[in-house]
């Protein structure tokens, strides 16, 4: 799916000056095409919703209306997008400005740009997305064939046939409000040259992220590995400011990829739950244990329970036991951190902690339960479908 707000970062998009229909920057582009005698006959039959129309407006160049009908024409198409060459016309007239904000459909001028250059860079773009597609599939194929020792070397080839006998992988996450952040394409992954140590990179656009893999002739130690991986992220824009990133051990590519790559993804998660720019999979910590649990109905169904007697108590009582057992959690069951984060007296956050505790049938583990049970649930609501 290519919209017009990223078809505009191409190159031979560079020159072109919104004129009208702003609301239409998200019409997803399907096709690329010309308009420039087709209103000989006033036949429009040709064209299709989604296509991005290029005109020089030459059908029109002794005769003005003739450009409102033929947009009049393409809007009820459904055409994502008018750019007009200024050969005959520079400007727009404000009847054909008022149609396209109504039925926001974006016009733009452009002056010295050839049109077979903005329908190559779209098409080739069109093309890079389907085949992030199926690498797409094939990703979500690795992770399910877990320990499956032939399908992660098969797929280990069809994703990319240079993969050399051993990498670490880095998932770079975007954060809320970083969602149109341009992401970087394959091809910026095919200029890096390969230092000493014969390092190797391939890049996949995966679910709203991106996912680097290094892969070397030798093991890699795992501080070296995040630190190229990041420096790499970086260069390609995905910067901390963007984006929250999980880096993982190193393996063998032939029979680790699949962990490589779901320890990365997973590590990501967290490290935008804890707030950290990025995170290995080492420094998880008990975080660790709870990936199996997050694919557990048993276990996050107990998770929701626990936290719905404590959210629905809140709801009745306009409390925050929910939000102080999170802040509690967060900083590891000291009370007076708990209460700095909340802005409230430690024994404000004791009593609440204590009546989480009573909901809860005072278990004698009570701070493992709530360790499980607020990070399963925020886990939960951060997987956006699920990461994992």
């Amino acid at each position: 799916m290519i919209r017009v707000r990223e078809a505009l970062r191409l190159a031979p998009f560079q020159e072109f000056e919104l004129q009208a229909g702003a609301g239409g920057l998200e019409n997803e582009i399907t096709n690329v095409t010309m308009l420039d005698y087709e209103t000989d006959a006033r036949d429009y039959s040709a064209f299709q919703r989604g296509d991005f129309i290029l005109s020089s407006l030459y059908f029109a160049k002794n005769d003005e209306s003739l450009i409102l009908e033929a947009f009049r024409a393409l809007a009820v198409k459904g055409i994502s997008g008018f750019a007009i060459k200024t050969v005959y016309y520079f400007t727009i007239s404000d009847q054909l400005r008022r149609l396209a904000e109504a039925a926001n459909i974006p016009i733009f001028t452009f002056h010295t740009t050839y049109m077979e250059d903005i329908i190559i860079a779209v098409s080739e773009l069109k093309k890079e997305r389907d085949q992030q597609v199926i690498y797409g599939r094939l990703l979500d194929e690795l992770l399910s064939s877990p320990g499956d020792g032939s399908a992660v070397a098969r797929i280990s080839h069809q994703l990319d046939e240079g993969l050399r006998p051993f990498c670490a992988a880095a998932y770079a996450r975007l954060l809320p409000g970083f969602e149109h952040h341009p992401l970087p394409s394959r091809d910026s992954t095919r200029f890096i040259p390969m230092d000493e140590r014969g390092q190797h990179y391939s890049l996949f656009l995966y679910r709203g992220g991106v996912l680097l893999l290094l892969s070397c002739q030798n093991l890699p130690e795992e501080a070296a590995a995040g630190l190229a991986l990041r420096a790499r992220l970086e260069a390609l824009r995905m910067t901390p400011r963007v984006c929250r990133v999980g880096l993982s051990l190193p393996a063998a590519t032939q029979q680790g990829l699949d962990l490589c790559v779901e320890q990365s993804l997973f590590a990501a998660r967290t490290a935008a739950l804890w707030g950290k720019d990025a995170l290995r999979w080492s420094e998880l910590g008990s975080m660790q244990y709870l990936l199996p649990l997050l694919r557990s109905r048993t276990a996050m169904s107990a998770a929701r329970h626990q936290a719905e007697l404590l959210q629905a108590y809140d709801r009745r009582n306009s409390s925050a036991l929910w939000d102080t057992l999170t802040a509690y959690v967060r900083s590891e069951g000291d009370f007076a951190r708990a209460a700095q984060a909340l802005y409230q007296h430690p024994n404000t956050v004791r009593y609440r902690i204590r009546k989480a505790r009573q909901l809860w049938g005072d278990p004698a583990d009570f701070d493992l339960q709530a360790r499980l049970c607020v990070s399963l649930t925020l886990l939960e609501q951060s997987g956006e479908g699920s990461l994992l």
